[in-house]
């Protein structure tokens, strides 16, 4: 197996969504925050299955073109590099078109809200800092 290089990225669109989520946390309609809930399961059990296809499906298109650039391959060969700590859904923050999902292993998952729905943005994001007002380093990243 080609040895990866993490994709790490403290970006301020990551720091400005999450601003978003925690000052309207609470705030997004319930059926958001379950299809948020869902969209973020399905992408982490496809993933630590190996099912390429379907946890690419959940993935923005910039995202998923990010990923194929850096690993010079199709998304779903190279979607099961991404190192995740995964682990249940902890939280869920919904704020107009952006989502924050915590799992309990101490990562975030990013999403955004596209034509096709809901879709991850970013994943295996760390804080750096104090995580309400701190860039995060995420593992994967547009």
């Amino acid at each position: 197996m080609r040895e990866r290089t993490p994709m790490r990225y403290a970006r301020p669109a990551v720091a400005a969504l999450l601003a978003a989520a925690a000052a309207t946390a609470g705030c997004g309609p319930s059926d958001d925050r379950a299809t948020v809930r869902a969209t973020t399961e399905r992408f982490l059990t496809a993933h630590a299955a190996d099912q390429g296809e379907t946890a690419c499906a959940a993935l923005a298109d910039d995202t998923r073109a990010e990923l194929e650039k850096q690993e010079s391959r199709a998304c779903a060969d190279a979607i099961g590099d991404v190192e995740l700590e995964g682990g249940p859904v902890a939280g869920v923050e919904v704020a107009m078109t952006g989502a924050k999902v915590d799992l309990a292993g101490g990562e975030s998952v990013f999403l955004s809200e596209q034509a096709a729905g809901w879709r991850i943005s970013a994943v295996g994001c760390t804080p750096q800092g104090d995580p309400r007002a701190e860039p995060f380093d995420c593992e994967l990243e547009a």
